[in-house]
C-alpha cells in the first residue's frame, strides 16, 4: 500500500478533528434536548451542526485514504497499446 503523502495527513488530522467535534456537539445536543426540548432554535442548530461535522468528516476522510495502486504515466513503455 501506498504511504500517505502530507496533504493526505493534513486532510486526515482534519477528519479526525471533525469527528471529534461531531462527538461534542452531540453531547450538546443531548444536553439541549434534555433542558431545553426539541422545538428551541439552539436544539435544531445543534443538530444540524451535527450533520454539518459528521459529512465533512466522511469527506476528509475519504480524500485522506492513500490510493490503491500506483498509476504509470500514459506514456510509459510497459502500458499496452
Amino acid at each position: 500500500m501506498i504511504p500517505r503523502n502530507a496533504g493526505r495527513k493534513i486532510a486526515f488530522g482534519f477528519a479526525v478533528a471533525s469527528f471529534i467535534c461531531t462527538v461534542l456537539s452531540f453531547g450538546g445536543f443531548v444536553y439541549s434536548m434534555v433542558t431545553r426540548g426539541g422545538q428551541d432554535v439552539i436544539t435544531a442548530s445543534l443538530l444540524a451542526t451535527i450533520l454539518f461535522f459528521l459529512s465533512a468528516g466522511i469527506v476528509l476522510y475519504l480524500m485522506s485514504k492513500p490510493p490503491r495502486h500506483k498509476l504509470e504515466p500514459w506514456d510509459s513503455v510497459d502500458q499496452p497499446k
